[in-house]
Order: C-alpha cells, then structure tokens, then sequence
C-alpha cells in the first residue's frame, strides 16, 4: 500500500483533532521493554538451536569437548550485540524493513566474531564451512519470530503521539515524512504550539499554554522543539515537567532544512556541530569497494578484450587516414584536475579537435570512427586510465577543458560533478544525455543526472549503468555518432 503524507492525521486537516486515549507513558515504556525482552530471547533461543543444530551436524559420531565453550562464547557475543547495537533499542513501532536491516548487520557481526573464535588455535574442532548456513538459517527463524511477535501483539501496541513547540509548516512536513518513513502509521502528530497558527496544522495553543498542557494531559510521549522566542529558564521547567511525565523531550536544530541531502552529526573538540551529509562516496569503505571493482573489471577488459581487439582496430584506423592510433585529449578530471583521456582515434588528425565537438554529419570523422563511436569502441583506452587511478567505469562523462571554463559560468551545480572521478560511462549517457550540447538545457540536464549519481551511489546502482551501457550499444543510441 502506497501510504503518502497527505494520509497523516494532523496535517492538510483544518478540523479538531480526533479524541485520543489517555496514555500512561510509564505503561507505554513497559510495554515496549517487554516486547523488546521477548524479542532477545526468542532470538537467543533461535541462535543456540542453530548454533548446536550445526555442532550436532558435525559432530554427529564425535565427541568434541570444546563445543559448550563455543555455545558459551557465542551468547556472550549476542549479549554484546544486545546491549551496542540499535537492533533492540529502538521504539517497538519501528518498520519491519529497518529492522530487518538491524537484524542482518548484527548477524554478519555475530558470524564474523565466531569466524574468529572458530580459528584453529582456539576451537580447531568446529569447522568454518557449518557457519554460513547456521546464520543463514538464525537470520531467517529470526525475521519469522519478529513477524509472529509482531501479529500476535498488534492489539497491544502503543502509538506514539507527539506535539511540536514553534517551527514553520516546511520544518513539520519535514519531520512528519521522517517519522513516517521509521514508524509507518504508528505515530500521531497532536498539534503544535506556537504565537501563530498554520493553515493545515493544529494548533494546540501559545507558548504560554505548554506548562499547563502538559501538567494536564499524559496523552503525548514525545514533545519535539523546533524554535520559538521561549526564555532559557522556561525551556528549563518545561524540560522538567517532561521528565516527571515521562515525556521525551526533544531539540531540533535550527537549519536541518538548510542542506537538500541532510545532515550528519559532527563534533568539534566537545561542541556537536551540524554539517551536510557527505556523499557515500566519501566513507572509505566505499571508496575501496569502487576502486577494486574499477582495478578487477579493468584488467578483465583489457586481457579479454582489448588484447585482441586493439591490432584489429589499429589496422583500419592506419588504412584509412595518416595519424596515430590513439588520441589524447586534456580533460577535467577528479577535483578539477586535468587529466590525459585516452581513445582510439576516430576523426582525421586536425586542429579543431581541443574545441569543437563531433555532430552528426562530421566530415572530420572517418568511415571506420563512425563505427567505433556508434559501437562506443573507441572508448575502450579510458580503461588504461581507469588503471592509472584517473578515472573510475562508472561516474560523470569527463568533458573537454574550455567546456568546464564555459558551463561552470553558466550552470551552478557544474562544478559538483568533479567530486567523484570521471567515469567511461555514466547515470547521464545511458539516460540518452551524451552528444553535442548546441543549448545550455542539454548541458543541465548532464548536470542533473550526474548530481543525481554522486548523491545516491551505491554499487548496484554502477552495475546497473554497466548493464545499461552493454544494452544501449546493442540497441543503439540516437546521439552515439
């Protein structure tokens, strides 16, 4: 089911809220430890069935000493997990998909840490082979018993209701979509307090009435404070009656909504700070896993194809026109950095080629060039510079110089682009943005597709490329001339 936000309750609705039910958050807080109890416990139970199930496998006619160590070893480390990880501290509400998130990463920790113990100067009897599938099947009997815990307390479940001191209707929208996309349906905006009122929000009543409100009314468990011209010493006493009602109390950060991709968490000696969200490209472990994919896929290329294709193509490029084989062009790289771009030469040699891009018709590309920019082979060099740790298989097209002198004057986000390397394919060409760029729009388009790349890479998302790369070429592109 499709839930967007105009199906929450407070906001797009002008009318009285609807009655809600007097909640204890005392009661609301039991309820969620017990179930996040019987949670753990079911998965220890999972965990050691699978866990001697394997042993049991194995040592079938075999007496092994060291296997209740091992068993102990092993729910000394779901411990750990229990108390470190997010996996059974987070509001019992929480989507199904984020907790099954929680419930992989924790269990690959739990796989590596008994990977280690299970070495061979420590439990050389126990056999690494037993534990993938021991944790695959703990990961699957895990997912089935937070789904029937799940069904079988869904008439015990506690909403969690929540109020908002100041903050505009961006600020709200905002933070309702988050809540939405963490507790589904699960959560309840009450209203919000403010000097003004908000069309399509329900105001609960001035700054002065927040007091009163809350020594009133047990109906909210969390309250979120935006900004508002409130006093220190007023922010204090209403922290203070939160506490006695046990009520979370909650500050946002003036200008989260600043930054279009949002905002991480940062600390400068002991004064948390708030910056933009870094790309994932920025986390090392991404970058490691792209550039190795980048080296093993290069070499790949270059002994399976290139190593026979390139006297083939060198043959008819000499047969046809005077010149070198290869052409080499300046063009901006990785934080703006020129580089040289390799390709197979593909027009005939001339003084223009630094300026001008090829169009349809070029009388300066040769018959056999046609071919190897229709079949997109005279891109097959850039390999050699993905080696040279000068560009990457996938990421923005690199343009030539004078284009980044011109385009960056002319389209804000041009100059982003550069933050990753240059890619031999990319988002932007297999979307149909490749060619010439006779108007300024072609150009922002790139621009966008390739903005869109940088922010939400993943390496699914450049194996996709590839895939629609190789498909492209073999049904053929308009603007591949």
């Amino acid at each position: 089911m499709d839930h967007t936000l105009t199906q929450m309750p407070v906001l797009n609705k002008e009318a009285t809220p609807r009655k809600l039910e007097v909640s204890d958050n005392t009661k609301t807080k039991r309820v969620i430890d017990r179930y996040l109890l019987l949670v753990f416990g079911l998965d220890c139970i999972l965990m050691n069935l699978c866990l001697i199930g394997s042993m049991n496998i194995q040592f079938l006619y075999e007496k092994v000493s060291s296997q209740p160590v091992l068993v102990l070893c092993a729910n000394f480390i779901w411990a750990l997990i229990f108390v470190y990880s997010d996996l059974y501290q987070n509001f019992e509400g929480l989507k199904l998909n984020l907790k099954i998130k929680d419930l992989l990463k924790s269990t690959l920790i739990f796989l590596g840490a008994i990977t280690i113990l299970s070495s061979p100067y420590l439990f050389p009897d126990f056999q690494l082979q037993f534990l993938l599938p021991t944790s695959l099947a703990f990961l699957v009997l895990s997912i089935v018993s937070h789904l029937v815990v799940r069904y079988a307390l869904r008439n015990r479940k506690e909403e969690l209701y929540y109020a908002v001191i100041g903050g505009g209707s961006q600020n709200i929208n905002n933070w309702e979509k988050e809540f939405f996309s963490m507790y589904g349906q699960q959560t309840t905006c009450v209203g919000r307090f403010a000097s003004e009122n908000i069309p399509g929000v329900t105001t609960l009543g001035s700054y002065e009435e927040i007091e009163d409100f809350l020594k009133e009314n047990n109906r909210i468990n969390k309250l979120l404070y935006f900004y508002s011209n409130l006093s220190k010493q007023t922010i204090k006493r209403i922290i203070q009656l939160c506490r006695t009602k046990y009520i979370e109390f909650e500050i946002i950060p003036v200008g989260v909504d600043f930054f279009e991709r949002g905002i991480q968490l940062d600390r400068l000696a002991r004064v948390p700070i708030l910056r933009r969200k870094n790309e994932p490209l920025c986390q090392l472990r991404n970058k490691i896993l792209k550039r190795t994919f980048d080296i093993v896929f290069s070499l790949a290329v270059i002994i399976l194809v290139f190593s026979w294709l390139y006297p083939l193509v060198r043959y008819f490029i000499k047969r046809e026109s005077k010149g070198p084989t290869f052409f080499n062009q300046m063009r901006t790289g990785y934080w703006n950095k020129p580089f040289d771009c390799f390709k197979f030469r593909t027009m005939q040699v001339n003084e223009n080629s630094d300026q001008l891009q090829a169009t349809k018709g070029d009388s300066r590309i040769t018959k056999i060039g046609a071919f190897l920019r229709k079949t997109n082979i005279d891109e097959l060099p850039q390999f050699f510079n993905v080696l040279k740790g000068e560009m990457s298989i996938v990421g923005p097209r690199p343009h030539m110089i004078k284009h980044t002198e011109d385009y960056s004057a002319l389209i804000d986000k041009y100059m982003i682009r550069h933050e990753v390397k240059p890619g031999i394919t990319g988002w932007a060409q297999v979307n149909g943005w490749r060619g010439p760029t006779e108007e300024v729009y072609q150009m922002e388009k790139r621009v966008e597709y390739d903005v869109y790349y940088i922010e939400n890479w993943s390496f699914w998302f450049d194996c996709k490329c590839i895939f629609l790369t190789i498909f492209n070429t073999i049904k053929g592109e308009e603007n591949a001339f």
